[in-house]
């Protein structure tokens, strides 16, 4: 069973034991001392929801809240901060937590949002969590990998050129220098394949990009 997952921000004390543990029978629960553990974090994996408990920390956290928001615009951001007059741009707010409101307000979001998911054939993504299943095994995507995997899978059957492909996902135009693309079709292809030494589903369109097909060539 797959649980949704709680980026937790906070100094740990004591009295977060009992939050901790309630959070942690619901969700998987990541706790990091600093913002700046928490970008770290999130450059290779992307929450359901970040809480940011700043009067923990002793300080505001609106510079904090500033950066996981230009990180992850899309994810659920609950700001914790020592009053009620701190710069927050965060989606939530809490000044007085208790566990109720807390958890609460996680549910709420968790309910409210809709996991698009793309299937094709063996490949199955789940979009927001960046989670590939192909032939049955679970693979957990960076960010840009994740683009590259859902590029492919809206566009079955279709060949994509790489001026594309650098353009939705490395947002550039410049095609002078694709050894990053060819690093990450390398990467799928091994994901993918299932140990083929000819390419059966990530084909390549010579002089032209690739394109993922179930037929056979």
């Amino acid at each position: 069973m797959a649980y949704a997952t709680i980026l937790y921000i906070h100094r740990p004390t004591t009295k977060d034991e009992p939050t901790l543990a309630s959070l942690s029978r619901k969700y998987t629960v990541k706790c990091v001392t600093s913002g700046k553990e928490a970008l770290t974090l999130i450059a290779s994996f992307q929450p359901d929801v970040v809480v940011l408990d700043a009067a923990s920390l002793r300080t505001a956290g609106g510079r904090i809240c500033r950066n996981i928001k230009a990180a992850l615009p899309d994810v659920p951001l609950i700001h914790i901060p020592p009053d009620e007059n701190a710069e927050s741009c965060a989606d939530v707010v809490l000044t007085e937590p208790t566990l109720r409101r807390l958890s609460n307000s996680i549910g709420r979001f968790l309910t409210r949002k809709t996991e698009e998911v793309l299937e094709y054939g063996p490949f199955y993504m789940n979009v927001p969590r960046r989670i590939l299943i192909s032939h049955g095994e679970e693979k957990q995507l960076t960010p840009k990998q994740a683009k590259l995997v859902a590029l492919f899978l809206r566009h079955p059957e279709e060949t994509l050129d790489r001026k594309t492909i650098m353009s939705r996902v490395w947002e550039t135009e410049y095609i002078g220098d694709t050894r990053t693309l060819d690093v990450h079709i390398r990467w799928l292809r091994r994901v993918m394949e299932c140990g083929n030494k000819k390419p059966r589903y990530l084909k390549t369109v010579r002089g032209v990009g690739y394109r993922l097909d179930l037929t056979p060539q």
